[in-house]
C-alpha cells in the first residue's frame, strides 16, 4: 500500500559518511601495489604499450595481473615478461611483481581530443558520388552513400 510519499531516487544513492569511510576502508589490500606499478606503468612499457595494456590486479601469489586490449597485445607483452618484471623491480625498489599474467580484459582509453579540420567536398568528387549513386533507388540510401562518397573523395590524402 502506497502511503502517497514519493522517495527521492538521488536520496538512495547517498550514504552516510560513516559507511563511506567503512567502505572506504574494507578496499582489498592488493590495490596499493596496483596503484604504485600503475604510476610507472608507461615508463617501463612505453607510451604506445601503456595504451593497449594495463596493470588490473594483483594476484594472491604476487603475480601481476594485466589486461590487454587483444589477443596480439597479450602475446606482446607475454614475450617481453622478462624485461617487463626487470624494469618494474628497478622502478620499485625491488618490490616489483614476482611474474606477470596478461589477460584479455578492460582497459581505460584516455579520451583524445583530436580536431579534425572539416572537409569541403570538392566539385569532382561531387560529381563522381552523383554519378555512383544515380541508379540507387531509395531516396534516402541514395542521399547518404552520395554524402559518404563525396566526403571521403573530398578528404586529403594521408601519406
Amino acid at each position: 500500500m502506497s502511503t502517497g510519499r514519493r522517495r527521492d531516487p538521488k536520496s538512495a544513492l547517498r550514504m552516510p559518511a560513516s559507511i563511506g569511510s567503512d567502505i572506504a576502508g574494507s578496499m582489498p589490500g592488493d590495490l596499493g601495489p596496483v596503484r604504485r606499478i600503475a604510476d610507472v606503468w608507461s615508463e617501463v612499457v612505453g607510451e604506445g604499450l601503456a595504451r593497449v595494456a594495463q596493470p588490473a590486479r594483483i594476484a594472491r601469489d604476487g603475480t601481476l595481473i594485466v589486461h590487454a586490449a587483444d589477443a596480439s597485445w597479450v602475446h606482446a607483452l607475454t614475450l617481453e615478461e622478462r624485461t617487463i618484471l626487470r624494469k618494474l623491480g628497478e622502478r620499485m625498489a625491488g618490490d616489483g611483481p614476482p611474474a606477470i599474467k596478461v589477460e584479455i580484459g578492460p582497459i581505460s582509453v584516455p579520451a583524445e581530443t583530436v580536431e579534425h579540420p572539416p572537409i569541403v567536398i570538392q566539385p569532382a568528387a561531387q560529381a563522381r558520388a552523383d554519378e555512383l549513386t544515380k541508379t540507387t533507388a531509395d531516396p534516402g540510401l541514395k542521399a547518404a552513400l552520395n554524402r559518404a562518397i563525396a566526403t571521403s573523395l573530398s578528404r586529403p590524402k594521408t601519406p
